[in-house]
């Protein structure tokens, strides 16, 4: 992971967008003003986004307080039946600092934009647009027009562009957060679950992971037009980028297995069992892909059957997997503090973090498991020196503070909906907080540790 940088990105001529459009004939559609869920009438917006504001010496202008953001519920879809809360923590005392509604139904992943004040607030169906959330004045500031359920987001490397994959639309919007406009909604294939812009011999591309059927979409990222079309194996649910940018490593999760794929030839070039022994008792097969630090391994969260299985990227080989919790989801990597070396697995529907030690070019080892105090362990997110780390914990409707020294908990955070005492916290259903996510400010700039997106 990487920490983002404080500089302002660059823009993209705006005379190069237009020629885009033009030759693509797509609709250029404006960012709207939030409207009431309920009227439908226009809600005048809390005031300037502060998304270009950087103090400098003399300003005058005390810096902004860091903050931990959850939205609740934002995770299980089917079962978010009513509004959602944006819960605002301060990350000394764990008190509630803001609370603000979510505008739109069925929220799913808050990213913040790397470089900027301004976040995004993704969703899932029936919802057809993202809101813009700033982040110095925790407010709804408008939302832009996308297909429908827009649940994953991207950006490119200057922030200039972000991508929405649009789950229930089969499509995915090209959204321009320098103009805040939406400029572009192309189909795809079916059930686009996430989107990743990738800097290949051949040009910036983005590739399109088409869960709902066996292909990935790939898209010329310069004048948005399509490439072509590449068959992986079954069921595409996420990707991650491998060898400098050469390869793209999709992780599907209907044949469980990793397809690699060169990103300037676009040719598969090899097919990697995940192995395992599979409890459909235990959910929907989920597969979510990370590179090692050092390139060599491949983790997945092999879900349905509790382990992650790691692969030797080199050989092109399941090297061994590692037993986890119930759930097995996702690998963190703590690029810095007293964990550095250390990798963090959560476990969706299990009561503790796994812990494991990266070994160089030898396979990655269990150290130990993390007891929580509620159920399930999904995203991770760092304090600036990597000294805490903040879990979600979304059937538990909390989230963990973890002590990266003593690799222990230090706190557990009542989220909601409703408290977690409540039996139905333990029922690994419940929809609650998709993520914790940890910002601070550095001269005026909303600073957060990078991470791969997560389902």
């Amino acid at each position: 992971m990487s920490q983002n940088t404080t500089t302002t990105p660059p823009r993209r001529r705006r005379r190069g967008v237009a020629a885009v459009l033009a030759g693509v004939g797509l609709a250029v559609i404006a960012v709207t003003a939030l409207a009431s869920p309920s009227t439908g009438q226009v809600t005048p917006t809390a005031g300037p986004s502060h998304d270009y504001h950087v103090a400098g010496p003399g300003v005058g202008r005390s810096e902004p307080a860091a903050r931990i953001y959850t939205v609740t519920p934002s995770s299980e879809p089917d079962r978010i039946t009513g509004p959602s809360q944006m819960k605002v923590f301060d990350p000394r005392s764990l008190d509630v600092t803001t609370t603000v509604d979510v505008p739109d139904f069925r929220p799913h992943h808050f990213y913040p934009v790397p470089g900027r004040n301004i976040a995004i607030q993704a969703h899932f169906g029936p919802t057809s647009n993202i809101e813009l959330f700033d982040m110095v004045s925790n407010t709804y500031i408008g939302r832009l027009s996308t297909g429908l359920g827009p649940r994953h987001v991207s950006f490119d490397p200057s922030s200039t562009f972000a991508y929405s994959a649009n789950f229930n639309g089969n499509s995915i919007s090209v959204l321009d957060l320098n103009s805040r406009r939406s400029v572009a909604t192309i189909p795809v294939g079916e059930k686009p679950n996430y989107v990743q812009y990738v800097k290949t011999a051949r040009g910036p591309r983005l590739f399109v992971e088409n869960f709902g059927g066996n292909t990935i979409t790939v898209i010329d990222a310069r004048n948005l037009r399509p490439v072509t079309t590449v068959t992986v194996g079954d069921g595409p649910f996420n990707a991650s980028i491998a060898e400098g940018g050469r390869t793209l490593v999709t992780a599907n999760a209907r044949d469980n297995t990793a397809t690699f794929v060169d990103t300037a030839t676009l040719e598969v070039t090899d097919t990697v069992d995940l192995g395992g022994v599979h409890d459909p008792t235990v959910g929907m097969q989920r597969l979510n892909p990370r590179i090692s630090p050092d390139g060599k391994w491949l983790w997945v969260g092999n879900q349905d059957a509790s382990v992650f299985s790691i692969v030797n990227i080199p050989e092109r080989r399941l090297e061994t997997m590692l037993p986890a919790g119930r759930g097995a989801d996702i690998a963190f990597f703590p690029a810095g503090g007293p964990a550095r070396g250390l990798a963090l697995l959560t476990n969706r529907y299990d009561d503790f973090v796994t812990v494991a030690r990266l070994n160089g070019q030898q396979p990655p080892t269990v150290v130990k498991n993390m007891t929580t105090s509620a159920l399930g362990s999904h995203f991770v997110t760092f304090n600036e020196d990597f000294s805490l780390a903040y879990v979600s914990q979304r059937p538990g409707r909390a989230f963990s503070v973890l002590d990266m020294a003593t690799l222990t908990e230090r706190a557990n955070v009542p989220v909601g909906p409703g408290p977690v005492t409540d039996p139905a916290a333990t029922d690994p259903s419940q929809a609650g907080p998709d993520q914790a996510f940890y910002v601070w400010f550095d001269r005026g700039r909303a600073r957060f540790h990078d991470e791969h997106g997560c389902g």
